[in-house]
């Protein structure tokens, strides 16, 4: 009940997902975003990297009803892969799902520096994160097993 204890908490549309909380009894949850069996992928790595929920997932805040945001073909991971500067923010951020990336008018202060743009921001914590080469990353292996 983590995301629907606070938004669209009194929608009819999710009285199941209240029940089954309510019950214990599972529900009988439809795939919004479904990748291949031999495609494997870690959220906790994505989240403690800096990745936001909704780079992925979309606005899911807003959405009624669930539905895939991204294509989340291997081209658009390899995109994030190869330049991941360009989707990073601060740990704190990542469930955040207002979150807006760095502007002048809209400053982000990491470790007491503050980032107006996105490149820079990125650029520190990719390295105060550790976020490997884009070579390590980019292995074949990091996901097909």
């Amino acid at each position: 009940m983590n995301c629907h204890s606070q938004i669209w908490t009194n929608a009819k549309l999710l009285e199941p997902v209240r029940a089954s909380y309510r019950s214990g009894e599972s529900l009988q949850w439809t795939r919004v975003n479904e990748l291949p069996d031999f495609v494997y992928f870690n959220h906790s790595i994505h989240v403690t990297k800096g990745v936001g929920c909704n780079t992925c997932h979309g606005p899911v805040d807003q959405m009624p009803l669930m539905y895939q945001a991204e294509s989340l073909q291997m081209e658009w991971c390899l995109g994030c892969h190869r330049a991941p500067q360009n989707n990073l923010r601060p740990r704190d951020q990542v469930f955040n799902m207002r979150y807006q990336q760095p502007s002048g008018s809209n400053p982000v202060v990491v470790d007491g520096q503050s980032y107006t743009d996105q490149t820079a921001l990125g650029t520190a914590l990719v390295k105060k994160y550790n976020v490997r080469s884009v070579k390590d990353i980019t292995s074949c292996s990091t996901c097909h097993r």
